[in-house]
Formats: C-alpha cells, sequence, structure tokens
C-alpha cells in the first residue's frame, strides 16, 4: 500500500554555508510565494516541515494563502543533515579542501565523483568532532520521517513536504540512481515524488 507523498514540495531555502538558523531572505520569500502560486488548486492532505524555524517560516507562506487550511506538522527527524564541526562553513571552502586532499584537479570534478551519501560521510570522517552524521546516519533518520508522514497520510492522499537542499539532493539521488540538476534545486522549483514506504519514486511526466 502506498502513499503519494508527492506532490510533496521540495524547496531549496538555505544560504550557500551548511548551516544556517536566520529566517528567510526578501529573495526566499518571494520564491515560496512563487511556489504558492503553483500550488493554489493542489490539494493536500497532510503538510509536514522539520521543526526548524525557517521550514516552519517556508511552510507557513505556502500553506497561509490556501483557501483550504491544511494543518503543518512538524517532525524532529525531518531536519536537514548534521554538519558538526563544519556547522556555518560554506560549501565550497570545504568542497575545495577536500578536492585538494583527495587529488582532484577541481572542486567539479571532485563534487562529480561523489554522491550525496558520500558527501555527507566525508564531513563524518574528517569532522574534528566527529560529530557530523554519516550519509547513512542521517537517510536512516530522515526514513523514520518519511515513515510518520505515511503513517499520518490517507491511502494515495498527497502531502506538502518542504526540505533543504541537501535532503532533496539526497532525496533525488535515492529515487533515481542520478545526481539533481541545479534547476531542480532552484527555490521556485516545485518536486513531485512517490513514497511506497520503502522506496522514493520520481513518476514519469509527459
Amino acid at each position: 500500500m502506498s502513499k503519494n507523498v508527492g506532490k510533496p514540495t521540495f524547496l531549496r531555502r538555505h544560504f550557500p554555508t551548511f548551516y544556517n538558523r536566520h529566517a528567510q531572505t526578501a529573495t526566499g520569500e518571494q520564491a515560496t510565494a512563487k511556489v504558492a502560486q503553483q500550488l493554489a488548486s493542489t490539494t493536500f492532505d497532510t503538510a509536514f516541515a522539520s521543526d526548524t524555524s525557517r521550514a516552519i517560516q517556508t511552510a507557513r507562506i505556502i500553506l497561509d494563502s490556501r483557501a483550504q487550511p491544511v494543518k503543518l506538522r512538524t517532525v524532529v527527524a525531518l531536519r536537514a543533515p548534521f554538519y558538526g564541526g563544519f556547522e556555518g562553513t560554506e560549501r565550497a571552502a570545504v568542497w575545495s579542501g577536500f578536492a585538494t586532499k583527495l587529488g582532484y584537479q577541481s572542486v567539479a570534478a571532485f563534487a562529480a565523483d561523489q554522491t550525496p551519501s558520500e558527501l555527507q560521510t566525508l564531513l563524518h570522517d574528517h569532522g574534528a568532532d566527529g560529530l557530523a552524521e554519516s550519509g547513512q546516519e542521517f537517510w536512516d533518520r530522515y526514513q523514520k520521517g518519511l515513515q510518520q508522514v505515511m503513517t499520518a497520510t490517507p491511502d494515495h492522499g498527497q502531502v506538502l513536504l518542504v526540505v533543504d537542499g541537501a535532503t532533496l539532493r539526497m532525496m533525488h539521488y535515492v529515487a533515481t540512481g542520478r545526481a539533481a540538476t541545479r534547476q531542480a534545486l532552484a527555490p521556485s522549483v516545485v518536486t513531485t515524488m512517490v513514497y511506497t514506504g520503502d522506496k522514493l519514486i520520481v513518476p514519469v511526466t509527459e
């Protein structure tokens, strides 16, 4: 028995740092408002986000503009990956350091050679404090959150799910075996996936 955890809405909401608790920028709010307009005619049975302020703020912008109210539920397990000592560090600087250390000619070559899970595990393996989640630890934890979403959603129901960019990259790779494009990760893009309880699927569109 599957439930449609799509039309979930996946929004890239973070600044180019590994972790940021600040409220959305004006640009981010504009992108979210655009998504709200795109989803105005879509019926959601449930709505979920992590318990972080930015995830909640993003979800509220979308839900508050709807004629039919949908209760937002927050789940701790839906938080973004935990980066340990890399929290607040610029992504580009960290990837550049890894690329050099591992002998890659460029950051692009390094990034293209890693899966989202492998990138997260590098943070786990090389963090000074050892507190960052590994890719598998993050995904095991996040799937527990998805199970809560599935349990609360009617069979074949539709869910609004607000996620961060790193999580979207992971979900896209798990579903397709391919890296997400820059366009797919844009703040104003809506991504549709189906969650069956043990797998994620990106529906084929005409």
